[in-house]
């Protein structure tokens, strides 16, 4: 992609440059100092166009890294034993990205494959298979007005509308969408806001 723009950009260059020579013959200046900033702006334009088709590597697997780094590197997670809520996976590897101002979710490592648990009873209000952004992902309504999000499934194994119960499986871990290794995106939220899931899954 970049190769093509910078091919094009030499292309755009040198059609340029024969202009300058015609309207210079022609003493029609119409390259003053104000248009060569305006052409340099456009490279910068597209380069950035370019540089915004790449995929942002999250936090949640380093394929530099060897296993037992990655483990080390990993926040450890305690599943509670506080039965109003089902813990989502049915094992993890640890938290590869906690939640934050600007990740709103935590990021829960573990293998492709793995089964992923409804947090509470409710129904799926929204099942997405896009291959990006969240890619595979999973919305469910519980009581009240809490609900809960599990993106980048591998396989989602419910359906629009569907009822759910407490602990019911309803899809695998994957690498769906924008991300650089298999995890669980889990959000959690009361009312429109989100809110920090470990605060209801883990026992700190």
């Amino acid at each position: 992609m970049i190769r093509k723009l910078n091919k094009s950009l030499k292309s755009l260059g040198k059609v340029i440059g024969k202009i300058e020579k015609v309207s210079d013959t022609l003493k029609f200046p119409i390259f003053e100092k104000k248009v060569i900033p305006r052409v340099f702006g456009v490279q910068i334009a597209g380069l950035a166009m370019a540089l915004s088709m790449v995929a942002y590597p999250t936090q949640a697997f380093d394929y530099t890294m060897s296993q037992s780094s990655q483990t080390e590197n990993l926040i450890p997670v305690v599943i509670t034993t506080n039965s109003q809520y089902h813990f989502p996976l049915e094992m993890t590897l640890g938290m590869s990205q906690s939640y934050h101002t600007f990740h709103p979710a935590v990021d829960l490592r573990a293998p492709v494959g793995t089964p992923i648990y409804s947090m509470d009873e409710g129904v799926v209000v929204e099942v997405q298979k896009v291959s990006f952004g969240y890619g595979h992902s999973v919305r469910i309504a519980h009581k009240g007005t809490m609900s809960s999000h599990y993106a980048h499934l591998d396989k989602v194994e419910v359906g629009s509308g569907e009822k759910v119960s407490k602990g019911g499986k309803i899809g695998t871990v994957g690498m769906t969408g924008r991300t650089t290794g298999p995890h669980l995106h889990f959000e959690v939220f009361v009312g429109n806001k989100a809110v920090n899931p470990l605060s209801y899954i883990s026992a700190k």
